[in-house]
């Protein structure tokens, strides 16, 4: 009786695990990373690279995104900047993008430095004047957005993460999609299952 008793268990665990749903909220637990409630539209933006180039999120329609909010003061941040590459590198060809938002104030050789001396080669964005911050409504550092491939939010990460393990990338293909977004709203209010708690800098 034991026997077919684990028999089941095994068949029920392995079922499961081929859900889709399942599968993904596994994922997002295991990050740690906040599901959204509803997912909704992440509100557009413009921002300068370190090219002087004008990048708006729009750019990036049916890719997955990690959008990341970063700052060089902030060791935390660096911390998980060398798995971000990883992740960068290891994903891109299917599909998957890394935008960290820089909002140091006045640190623009500072950051192109870092990221010369690093090799980052995902795109990275200066928000100077913290709009996109206060869109996003980030407070702590590092907080990062998990974005699919339809454009919506679908979930968040406050503090560091290890963003090249097996565990996040299976999220984060997870999170492709072809369906269309026409008809959802933009987020101007973001729905999580949980708050989210920081200090600015």
């Amino acid at each position: 009786m034991k026997s077919i008793t684990k028999v089941v268990w095994l068949v029920l665990v392995l079922v499961l695990a081929w859900v889709p749903g399942y599968a993904e909220d596994t994922y997002f637990g295991k990050m740690g990373v906040v599901p959204s409630k509803i997912p909704q539209l992440a509100p557009d933006f413009v921002a300068k690279n370190l090219k002087g180039q004008t990048v708006k999120l729009s750019d990036f329609k049916g890719k997955v995104l990690l959008l990341n909010f970063w700052a060089t003061w902030c060791g935390a941040c660096i911390e998980e900047m060398a798995s971000m590459q990883n992740l960068y590198s290891s994903l891109k060809a299917d599909g998957v993008e890394v935008l960290a938002i820089s909002i140091d104030r006045w640190n623009e050789d500072r950051i192109k430095e870092y990221v010369k001396k690093k090799n980052l080669t995902f795109t990275v964005l200066l928000d100077q004047d913290q709009k996109i911050r206060n869109k996003y409504k980030v407070r702590g550092l590092p907080t990062s957005y998990l974005i699919d491939g339809e454009g919506k939010i679908r979930g968040y990460a406050s503090g560091a993460r290890t963003w090249d393990s097996p565990d996040s990338q299976s999220l984060l293909l997870s999170l492709k999609s072809d369906g269309s977004t026409e008809n959802s709203p933009p987020a101007d209010r973001f729905s999580m299952s949980t708050s989210r708690e920081g200090n600015e800098q």
